[in-house]
């Protein structure tokens, strides 16, 4: 996978904190990676849609949401969720349906179970979550010194990068953008609601590129008078000022704060010289570029740093346990790209 020459899977790009310390593989059976939706608030417990908390083994999000709809007696579109979790995992995430649903507690079949039900006034929607929780099993061997990488990722974060679940099997949501692309050179046509995840995918490709790009300036964490920071963990946005500069790098350095990458558009969100710092690296790709500026009007800011909370490891011999938790739109495989080699190994 590239965009333009430059790789952006996991595995060719630059990490932060310097060479592997830990190579090894990891997803050997889907319950040596679980994962837990932490929505960030409690449903109310009243109102016109059921909630319900599912575990789903081995599956993706959207098989779970048809098996849960067709237990339940409506329709798949009616089943919200607010966002896709691991297909080779165990995890528990909310789903909503209406109330006309025969729903309960109990298993709906071997790969999916319904754990808790309550009540909500409104619709689970996309992106209604704060972050996950990851619990971990790496196989493996040591290959530098463990603990003072763990401890950099705790303090300093990890490369926010987007993982390879973004660009999908073999690269193919990419693939996809490339042939829509090639037939709609502007990206006039209006997208079928299939070929969101291509569009998300080279606008993610994009993002990785930038990224890699400031990490081997040696500029990862660097900003500058109107450039875009937001505040960590919660996405939302504003621009560097002469007036606020030093205690916006201050906050930086702390954790408060972090610089910004890309997600193409055609109205930017940031400043001139932060466009034009990120536009070489964007238009080695002049297919993907074209089409995304016109697929999507507004540019959007994601940000280039994550840190893992509460991470806590556990290694007896060649395993490696990880335990965190990573606010939305974080990849858990960006924390294990900062580790080091690590490939995917499924049962």
């Amino acid at each position: 996978m590239h965009y333009g020459e430059r790789p952006i899977g996991l595995p060719d790009l630059p990490r932060v904190h310097g060479e592997p310390v830990f190579n090894g593989t990891y997803r050997h059976q889907p319950s040596e990676f679980r994962v837990t939706e932490v929505l960030g608030f409690v449903p109310e417990g009243v109102g016109s849609h059921w909630w319900v908390l599912i575990e789903k083994i081995g599956i993706s999000t959207d098989e779970a949401q048809s098996r849960l709809a067709h237990a339940s007696g409506v329709s798949r579109k009616d089943v919200g969720y607010a966002g896709k979790k691991d297909t080779h995992a165990v995890t528990r995430q909310w789903m909503s349906l209406p109330e006309i649903a025969q729903v309960g507690i109990g298993e709906i079949d071997g790969a999916v179970r319904v754990i808790e039900v309550t009540r909500n006034q409104r619709k689970l929607k996309i992106g209604q979550l704060a972050g996950n929780q990851f619990e971990l099993v790496l196989h493996g061997e040591v290959v530098g010194d463990l603990e003072a990488r763990l401890t950099a990722i705790r303090e300093q974060g990890v490369a926010n990068y987007f993982g390879l679940q973004r660009f999908g099997r073999h690269g193919s949501n990419l693939q996809t953008a490339r042939r829509l692309a090639q037939r709609d050179p502007a990206g006039r046509r209006r997208l079928h609601p299939k070929d969101g995840m291509a569009a998300s995918a080279a606008r993610s490709a994009g993002f990785n590129a930038v990224l890699a790009a400031r990490i081997e300036a040696k500029q990862w964490l660097s900003v500058d008078v109107d450039d875009v920071v937001s505040l960590a963990g919660r996405g939302s946005h504003f621009a560097v000022t002469t007036t606020n500069v030093e205690e916006v790098m201050t906050r930086v350095q702390a954790g408060e704060l972090d610089p910004t990458g890309p997600m193409l558009g055609r109205d930017a969100k940031t400043g001139a010289a932060q466009a034009a710092r990120e536009w070489p690296v964007l238009d080695t790709d002049p297919t993907l570029c074209s089409w995304l500026t016109g697929v999507f009007r507004d540019a959007d800011r994601r940000a280039v740093r994550v840190i893992p909370k509460e991470l806590v490891s556990d290694q007896q011999g060649s395993t490696l346990k990880l335990s965190f938790y990573c606010p939305r739109g974080a990849f858990a495989t960006a924390v294990l790209h900062e580790l080091g080699v690590l490939s995917e190994s499924r049962a």
